[in-house]
């Protein structure tokens, strides 16, 4: 670019000169004219004064003092490392080895003591400390400032360290070395930041001072280095870090041939070159100010100190630094300041204008006397820095210090220049280089600004700029000073007053009062406007010869120059006015009390001053009030009457302004009513008139009440208006009926008034809401007078109406609101009479419905809440109509259980109706207690305790014991004996019930139980159950149950309800282990979750209460009482409910008692001694007549848990010889009855105890003989009997020979053949009879003898067994899962020829058992079955030739598939039907093991045809792995083998277990049916869910099913399968890799298969490495084989390398050689010899021909010579 003038702006071309400036003496202000721009410009104008500030002179890097000093061969080697540290420039570096110095030597230098050799280390090392602590008080990073400070303080607490640096500041430091020291030091005690101050200032404090210990302190020195930082912080910091000399680069050697890429210097002519790793990221600017702000506060404290201290009284060496116009541009805050033509210090600092500011206070605190001198600076420095300054937070600090300064120095106005209009240099407003900010404030000056301010001062039109733009920005803290200001501003400079005024409004008229809390700021602007204007007023009132310049020069006639109260009344009105007129506009936001409170001051002020300048401003303010009531516009009406009101209030009587307020009340009164009587006077289609001067009555009678009615003809005007217009005022205006009726102190007006009002609305029906509900609002906040009442019972029948469609719900909702207030305040509106029918019509509504939803689910809560409200309305306000009525106190008991007891059946406990019913209840328990209390009490107990047996009621026993144990503190309750029945009352309900069990299989798992012959058959009585299923006798029994599981003591005193536990735990067990049987105390659909927790709670408090032991005596007392028929009242609990019981049971002798006497002996026996239980023995054989069901209890109980007694022996021998004695026609009774009785006896097999002696077991089947073989019919349940027996004797005839073996194989065939799974009465018999095989088979396994006879009949009878197990039934019971786990359990081991193909069809049925033992057993067997028909079919179909035989999957097994689960329950819910359909889907694909590929097709061709994959396998497997909610939500399987699954090992009850087996099945169908998987993939539309399983797959299937996969290649069954001379397989498992290579003649043809990682869900990729003599159309088609086997046909791997060898060994079979290459394969194209000749048919390489025909030169055959072409 050619020379010439520089492109870049002023303030960067002076930035440059000054960063190239030499060094120079000591900084001097040297003041220099601006150059005048233009024509006459400058001429009046304040010269702003040029300073040249001429950097410090960068001082050379300072030698260490470690190398200087030789203190490095002094320090430990630890401590130098240390120190060097602090030499780098990165700043993590110097923070580590500050920390490194102060934990590692400083602290233990301390901790060890003064004697300690550290601190003579310490000492030796303080030269280089302090030669590095200048710099690191100064750093960027805050730090290293705060360690630096932290560790200076430490150091200086060592004393010897402490004299050490006192001496080096006093006798060694150089001058310069202690400037900086002691600069930094006092600087760092001011740093920016509080932690850093803190630290230094303390150190500071406790060295510095007078005194022995205390360093005195050279201030020239300190005052030298800080006025330096002051006005050239860069060129401080340069020398306190210099910057290392920069190497000249080495001369760049040209290459030739390739040129030398230049480099570019960056260049930042703002910024000083940092070093690395300086630390924080501090720009010049930031730095320098944050030097400055230290340097300010170093000034600061040494003007205090001074002022402080008794030897110095003067600051003349700080003049040269105040005089300096540099320093005070800190005050400034654009680029460039008035003061000196250089960059403000304050530029975008606001922290160096607040400490700047903070330092001018300090020097008019303490040294003002000495500021004359610098005054001409501080003037201009002050006052125009003040008014433009746009910071808040510099605000804050600003006002103190100028208003101090203004007040002192009034004549600082005189000293600042004066300005032209148009005579604004640009730079001072609009530079070239200043920043936003300043641009900003000044186009809002100018724009903002008067119109010509003709030699005004320019601080003074700053100022009015200042109050254009709302006190820039800070009205608050502004707004308040103004005033004062004003107070210090020569006359000549303020006058004409006019542009004072015209600039403070002009923060209205500009919105810049535009602020949040703008009601704040503008009460601040109207406070400060009329201080002002009194100021002015009292300014203009003086008229002295030195305020006459107020009245000069104005440019206009307004003001008269000679009368000073003419000018005051003028000046005085027009501000009036104009606050007025911006009030009324709502420019000016103020509360109207506030503004009002405002210009009553100012009024009675002004009054005071003068009473023309008073009635000036109140004439100008009541023609402006007048003049807004002409206009009939409402809005200014609240104005108008609360400025009234509060200057009313304010004013004193009898003066001036309280007449004249008076007047004007007066006249605004008459004139509204005169627009009101007119308004009257139109018709009704003009209302708004109307309404208008209504509002206006309102808003004076709001104001000033009563006073108005004492002007007499008002109130006779006012009484006739209202009078005769009641009911039209009501409909325009009820405010001014109401306002009338509460201000008009006159009985009997306002009785005639609010007669008329209810006559009018009584014939208004229509309009009863509108019409009441302001009347209503009235009487709720107390603004009716008490006396007002109706005159008959004018509103009765029309509320009596409305509340009725309201109850009846055919109003709208707003009519209930309506309705509340009107009950609650009825005195004004209704007679006694209606309102108390009123009132029984709501409460009985309530109640009504209250007994409605406790029975009735369809009853809605919303229907509830509108006499809710009624009620809680009148219940509330306690009007004094309804204090003495009896029938609140009847709905109590209502409103406490809807309250409490609906939230647990039917919604929300936060619903509106239930909430407006507690309030209710809690109003009414608040209340003194009365009688009233007791008889609500008393009611609510007998309601809730009809409620527990109440089958109709919706809430559970569960539900009501929670709110009674809630609510016992409030009602006083013994639950067990107020809330339920007497004993005897439920002892009579259990008697009711049916004893007998509820189906005679249940013998099965209880032997005890007797046949169904001995059954008394009674009528079973009609049972209602509730909602739950539970019967009456069930509910109570729960309840007393969860009484007794809470509070176990109450349990021990009601020890009676034992009895009733063990019953309903017999009805819940009997109904769980029989479904489908009917329950006397349970319905059939009962949840099987809470019969099982009947159960498992009857258990918990049984095994409470009968595990204490009873001692001997105990036991004798309770046999006695028996025997005796007596009751012993010191057998207490236990022993007192065994006595009783026992004898309710010998009483009764049911079925029902015998099973729950020997669930309580079971506890009782378990510790009794033998002859404990020889007495109970005895007790056995006395009730052996007359109650045999109790006797055999008792017998059994001591058999299976009391010590063998002798007498059960004997009695066991005495029923066994007793058989023989038995004839065989009473067989049938008495044989039956013995055969229990002896059953009772039999011990466990497992115990020592020996049943019968042999012969005795000899004789007792010899008597069975003799009955079997008597022409007499024995019935099955004998020879059921008979069966349970031989149980017992079987161990005992095992090695005994004889006729009794053929005949128990007789008995056991004969019950088979008897027996059926569909007869549920022969399971009994079946049960028993196979239980007897499973003892003979393992009785068979060790006697030689029973095993010969045995294997005789085994087979007839296994046969007979398996048809069991194939016969199907679709009823669940327990009896007939155990049969069918006996059946199972015999055929585990069943002959292999005794399975065929059709067993697993005919035995499929058995995974729909309900019980997972079954289940689990079914499938060893299953499993088996499985293997036998895919064998079969594998045969069939390899031998069918016409397609005669189909692979299919049986027909049971698909219905099984075809199931569709309920997975949305808990799972154990639904456990056997899942675990069924899941084990049916395990022998699904164990049909596909060992299957031919036909079989496998069959198969899979039927699943795809059916679809059951995609419809019921996929969705039930998704669902239990849970994967609809996403992968993040389902089941971990990171610690599981999906691979392997024991079924035996299978946990029932747990969710896990499921989850663990669906995972297996799917691993299973992903190897099996992979490509039915992938079928379902693809046609899955939910996007979320595809990938989720894809994601699933990839993490836990797909790496499991490839290692599987390349398993089966690599075992020796593949191997020797597809390896051979010619066929090589290589597997890389690495990279799931498969290569099959085939020899050819030396060439190999390779084929490799990856697996991707989410295999099998997504294809195979097959690479064909190498494919020598093969054509490119056959190679495809065998790649698409391979590929159809493995993808479509489910095909593994190792089918897929078959295919490819069977393809390749054909292909190359029969080829010959090439005649030319003798090779099969070309070595030139890898082609076969395809090319033949016709002659001797040999064949060739088409490539071996053309080569041979070029070399040959002719095209004959090679071998016959005959011509090929």
């Amino acid at each position: 670019m050619a020379k010439g003038k520089s492109s870049a702006s002023a303030g960067t071309r002076k930035k440059h000169a000054r960063k190239a400036a030499g060094p120079a003496q000591p900084p001097e202000a040297i003041p220099k004219e601006k150059k005048a721009k233009g024509k006459d410009k400058g001429k009046n104008k304040e010269p702003r004064q040029k300073i040249y500030i001429p950097p410090v002179k960068p001082a050379p890097i300072q030698p260490d003092p470690l190398d200087t000093m030789g203190l490095a061969r002094q320090l430990p080697p630890e401590l130098l490392v240390v120190l060097r540290l602090f030499g780098k420039k990165d700043a993590v570096t110097k923070r580590r080895a500050l920390e490194e110095l102060q934990s590692g030597w400083v602290d233990e230098s301390r901790k060890e003591g003064d004697d300690s050799p550290i601190v003579s280390t310490l000492v030796t090392m303080l030269p280089v400390w302090l030669h590095h602590v200048p710099a690191l008080f100064l750093h960027p990073s805050k730090r290293i400032r705060l360690l630096t400070s932290s560790l200076h303080m430490s150091l200086l607490h060592i004393p010897a360290v402490r004299d050490q640096i006192f001496f080096f500041l006093r006798e060694t430091a150089s001058t310069d070395q202690a400037e900086s020291i002691l600069g930094t030091w006092c600087m760092a005690s001011h740093d920016i930041d509080r932690q850093v101050s803190t630290h230094a200032h303390r150190s500071w404090t406790d060295a510095i001072g007078d005194g022995d210990t205390k360093l005195v302190l050279d201030e020239p020195s300190l005052l030298s280095f800080v006025q330096r930082a002051l006005l050239d912080p860069g060129g401080v910091y340069l020398y306190l870090n210099p910057v290392p000399p920069v190497v000249a680069p080495p001369p760049s050697r040209k290459i030739p041939g390739r040129p030398v890429p230049t480099q570019t210097k960056r260049e930042d002519s703002d910024t000083v070159p940092r070093t690395k790793g300086e630390g924080d990221d501090e720009n010049e600017q930031d730095r320098k100010a944050r030097l400055r702000v230290s340097a300010f506060g170093a000034i600061t404290w040494v003007l205090e100190t001074r002022a402080k201290s008794a030897k110095e009284n003067s600051i003349d060496d700080l003049m040269g630094l105040f005089g300096n116009p540099a320093l005070w541009t800190s005050l400034h805050h654009a680029e460039t300041s008035p003061l000196a033509d250089l960059e403000s210090f304050g530029w975008n600092q606001p922290v160096v204008r607040k400490s700047a500011w903070t330092t001018l206070q300090a020097l008019l605190r303490y040294w003002k006397g000495s500021m004359e001198r610098m005054l001409p600076t501080l003037s201009t420095a002050v006052l125009r820095s003040a008014w433009v300054e746009p910071d808040a937070a510099v605000q804050g600090v600003m006002w103190q210090p100028l208003l101090t300064f203004l007040k002192e120095f009034s004549s600082a106005w005189t000293l600042v220049g004066t300005d032209k209009v148009g005579d604004r240099d640009e730079d001072d407003y609009n530079s070239e280089d200043s920043d936003e900010e300043t641009n900003d404030v000044t186009s809002q000056s100018q724009e903002a600004k008067p119109a010509g301010f003709p030699n005004r001062s320019i601080a003074y039109r700053e100022f009015l700029q200042f109050l254009e733009l709302g006190c820039s920005g800070s009205p608050s803290q502004g707004y308040p000073t103004i005033v004062i200001i004003l107070s210090t501003i020569p006359s000549p400079i303020l006058a004409p007053p006019t542009d004072f005024f015209t600039s403070f409004w002009a923060a209205i008229d500009g919105r810049a009062l535009s602020s949040l809390d703008r009601s704040a700021t503008s009460a601040a602007f109207l406070s400060s406007l009329l201080e002002c204007t009194i100021f002015l007023i009292r300014r203009l009132r003086s008229s002295t010869v030195d305020d006459d310049d107020l009245l000069a020069d104005a440019g206009s006639e307004e003001l008269d120059q000679v009368n000073g109260t003419e000018n005051a009344k003028r000046l005085v009105g027009e501000q009036f006015g104009r606050v007025w007129n911006e009030l009324v506009t709502h420019k000016l936001k103020v509360q109207p009390d506030v503004a009002a409170k405002l210009m009553a001051q100012t009024l009675i002020s002004l009054n005071k001053i003068n009473g023309d300048v008073f009635r000036a401003a109140w004439n100008a303010l009541a023609t402006a009030i007048k003049k807004e009531l002409q206009t009939l516009n409402t809005t200014p009406l609240f104005l108008i009457s609360t400025m009234l009101k509060v200057f009313d209030d304010l004013f004193e009587d009898d003066t001036s302004p309280k007449l004249a307020t008076s007047a004007v009340i007066e006249e605004i009164a008459h004139f509204s009513l005169d627009q009101c009587e007119n308004a009257l006077m139109l018709d009704q289609s003009e209302e708004s008139a109307l309404e208008k001067s209504a509002i206006s009555l309102v808003t004076l009678f709001n104001a000033f009440g009563p006073k108005l009615f004492l002007d007499p003809e008002f109130s006779l005007r006012m009484d006739d208006i209202v009078k005769q217009n009641a009911y039209r005022l009501l409909t325009i205006s009820p405010s001014l009926i109401i306002v009338y009726l509460s201000r008009r102190e006159d009985r009997d007006h306002c009785l005639q008034v609010w007669h008329a009002v209810l006559s009018g609305i009584v014939r208004h029906p229509d309009r009863l809401h509108s019409n009441l509900t302001s009347l209503l609002h009235a009487s709720c906040n107390a603004a009716l007078p008490d006396y007002l009442k109706p005159k008959a019972n004018e509103l009765d029948a029309l509320v009596g109406a409305s509340l009725t469609n309201v109850l009846s719900r055919s109003s709208p909702n707003g009519t209930v609101s309506l309705l509340s207030r009107l009950l609650a305040s009825p005195g004004y509106f209704l007679s006694d009479s209606g309102f108390h029918a009123m009132l029984h019509t709501v409460i009985s509504a309530f109640t009504r419905q209250v007994d409605h939803g406790l029975r009735d689910s369809a009853v809605s809560l919303p229907s509830f809440v509108p006499p809710l409200d009624f009620i809680l309305a009148v219940y509330e306000a306690r009007p004094p109509v309804a204090s003495s009525i009896e029938i609140i106190a009847s709905m109590l008991p209502c409103v406490f259980i809807f309250a409490y007891l609906f939230p647990t059946f039917c919604g929300s406990y936060d619903d509106t109706s239930f909430q407006q019913a507690r309030n209710i209840w809690t109003l009414w328990l608040s209340e003194p207690q009365t009688e009233q209390h007791v008889q609500v009490l008393t009611i609510v107990k007998e309601r809730l305790r009809a409620l527990i047996v109440d089958i109709r009621a919706r809430s559970t026993p569960e539900q009501l014991l929670q709110l009674i144990s809630q609510s016992r503190h409030v009602l006083g309750v013994d639950i067990i004996h107020d809330m339920f029945p007497s004993p005897g009352e439920v002892d009579q309900m259990l008697r009711a019930m049916p004893s007998d069990p509820i189906h005679s299989s249940l013998a099965v798992l209880d032997p005890l139980l007797p046949p169904p012959s001995v059954y008394r058959h009674a009528p079973k009585p009609t049972q209602i159950y509730d909602n739950r299923g539970y019967s009456a006798y069930a509910r109570l029994v729960c309840a007393l149950l969860q009484v007794s599981i809470e509070d176990r003591q109450a349990a021990r005193r009601n020890f009676w309800a034992l009895q009733h536990f063990l019953a309903l735990s017999i009805y819940a067990d009997d109904l769980l282990q029989i479904p489908t049987a009917s329950s006397a105390a349970f319905q059939k659909n009962t949840s099987g979750n809470d019969l099982r927790n009947i159960i498992t709670m009857v258990h918990q408090i049984t095994t409470y209460l009968l595990t204490s032991p009873m001692n001997r005596e105990l036991h004798l007392k309770v046999i006695t009482a028996v025997c005796e028929d007596r009751s012993d009242i010191s057998l207490g609990g236990l022993g007192g409910f065994l006595a009783d019981f026992i004898t309710i049971s010998k009483r009764d002798d049911n079925v029902m008692d015998s099973r729950i006497l020997r669930r309580v002996l079971q506890p009782v026996l378990s510790d009794v001694s033998m002859d404990e239980a020889d007495q109970w023995m005895i007790l056995a054989r006395r009730l052996e007549k007359t109650a045999p069901q109790a006797s055999m209890a008792i017998v059994s109980s001591i058999t299976q848990f009391a010590p063998e007694p002798p007498r059960l022996d004997r009695y066991r021998n005495e029923l066994a010889a007793g058989l023989l004695g038995i004839p065989a026609t009473k067989a049938n009774t008495e044989g039956l009855l013995s055969l229990r009785k002896l059953s009772a006896t039999a011990p466990d097999p497992a115990s020592d105890v020996a049943f019968l002696s042999q012969p005795r077991a000899v004789n007792v089947v010899k008597a069975f003989q003799q009955w079997i073989t008597s022409d007499e019919d024995v019935d099955e349940e004998v020879e059921s009997e008979m069966t349970l027996i031989f149980i017992h004797l079987a161990p005992l005839l095992q090695n005994v020979s004889g006729a009794h073996w053929e005949f128990m194989f007789d008995i056991i065939e004969n019950n088979l053949e008897n027996c059926s799974f569909a007869d549920d009465i022969t399971l009994v018999a079946l049960a028993r009879t196979l239980r007897l095989i499973v003892a003979i088979q393992d009785l068979a396994l060790t006697t030689k003898t029973l095993r010969a006879d045995w294997e005789k009949r085994h087979i007839s009878i296994l046969t007979l067994v398996r048809d069991l197990v194939a016969e199907p039934s679709d009823a669940i019971s327990a009896p007939r899962s155990v049969c069918r786990e006996l059946v199972l359990s015999i055929v585990q081991d069943l002959p292999v020829s005794m399975i065929d193909r059709d067993t697993l069809s005919k035995m499929c049925h058995l995974l729909t058992d309900s019980s997972v033992e079954v289940q689990k057993m079914a499938y060893q067997l299953l499993h088996e079955a499985a293997k036998k028909r895919t064998e079969y079919l594998v045969i069939e179909l390899g031998v069918d030739t016409e397609n005669a035989v189909e692979a299919q999957l049986p027909v049971e097994l698909i219905d099984i598939l075809q199931q569709s689960l309920s997975l949305g329950d808990g799972l154990e819910d639904n456990e056997n039907n899942i675990l069924g359909y899941m084990i049916g889907w395990l022998l699904a694909f164990d049909l596909f093991t060992n299957a031919s590929l036909r079989v496998r097709s069959g198969y899979i061709n039927h699943i795809r045809n059916l679809d059951i994959i995609a419809t019921h396998f996929v969705p039930s497997i998704l669902g239990l792995l849970e994967l609809y909610d996403g992968v993040k939500k389902a089941f971990k399987l990171d610690f599981w083998a999906v691979d392997e699954y024991y079924l035996d090992f299978y946990e029932s009850g747990t969710s896990i277990s499921l989850q663990l087996l669906a995972s297996h099945l799917f691993y299973r169908a992903l190897l099996t049916v992979p490509s039915l998987i992938r079928a379902w993939l693809l046609d899955c539309t939910d996007r979320q869910l595809s990938s989720s399983v894809v994601s699933y797959t990839s993490q836990y299937f797909s790496p499991v099913i490839i290692r599987t996969e390349l398993a089966h290649v690599k075992s020796p069954e593949t191997v020797a399968e597809l390896t051979d001379e010619n066929m090589t397989v290589k597997v890389a498992q690495a990279v799931n890799e498969v290569t099959a290579s085939y020899l050819v003649d030396e060439h190999q043809l390779e084929i490799t298969l990856k697996m991707p990682m989410d295999w099998p869900l997504h294809t195979i990729e097959i690479k064909d490495t190498k494919k020598v003599g093969v054509l490119e159309d056959r190679w495809r088609a065998w790649v698409f084989g391979i590929q159809q086997i493995i993808w479509s046909q489910n095909g593994r791997i190792v089918d897929g390398l078959s295919l490819f060898k069977k393809n390749v060994a054909l292909h190359f079979e029969g080829q010959v050689e090439c005649a030319i290459c003798y090779s099969i394969i070309s070595v030139m194209d890898g082609t076969l010899p395809r090319k033949p000749c016709r002659t001797c048919k040999n064949r060739f390489h088409a490539g071996c021909l053309y080569k041979w025909f070029n070399t040959s030169h002719s095209s004959s055959c090679p071998l016959c010579r005959s011509d090929i072409m």
